[in-house]
């Protein structure tokens, strides 16, 4: 299964990746890609939810996954404390902040086994979930966001 998950994180990153290529640099600061986050607000919360993941990888490995305590409800709160605290970011920082958080996602992804897959943390949710949820799910739900906005979508695939 780490391997699927594996796959899956570059396979999701890759996608993502395309689509941040067919960005007009003048605007990757404009408001609009997710309501008013602009495409830069976009890379730094992708890093953040895979530093997430990191932290829930780790605490879980370490014996502690009982301190994962992450609800869906706190979400809004984060995105939007996040979204404050990311504009102050460079869109060439938030791209190295991206490229190590995947890095090290993808790292610990590599190196899970079964049983650490199976843990369950404090949330409720297993390693696999919060590995998924932040991971390649969460790359998928902004490449589309990114390709909607800068109409890039799937059909222009369907018809090559």
């Amino acid at each position: 299964m780490s391997g699927d998950a594996v796959r899956g994180l570059e396979a999701a990153r890759s996608e993502f990746l395309d689509a941040l290529a067919t960005v007009d640099a003048d605007l990757v600061t404009v408001p609009g890609v997710v309501e008013d986050w602009s495409v830069r607000d976009l890379v730094v919360h992708v890093a953040f939810w895979a530093e997430h993941a990191i932290g829930a990888i780790d605490l879980a490995r370490s014996g502690r996954g009982s301190e994962f305590a992450y609800s869906p409800a706190d979400t809004d709160a984060i995105n939007a404390q996040l979204l404050a605290d990311g504009r102050a970011i460079s869109p060439a920082d938030a791209l190295r902040r991206e490229d190590a958080a995947f890095s090290g996602l993808r790292q610990r992804v590599a190196t899970l086994t079964e049983q650490d897959l199976a843990l369950r943390l404090g949330n409720g949710d297993t390693v696999a979930d919060v590995v998924r949820y932040d991971g390649a799910d969460h790359y998928d739900e902004h490449t589309a966001h990114l390709r909607a906005w800068f109409g890039s979508d799937d059909e222009d695939a369907e018809e090559a």
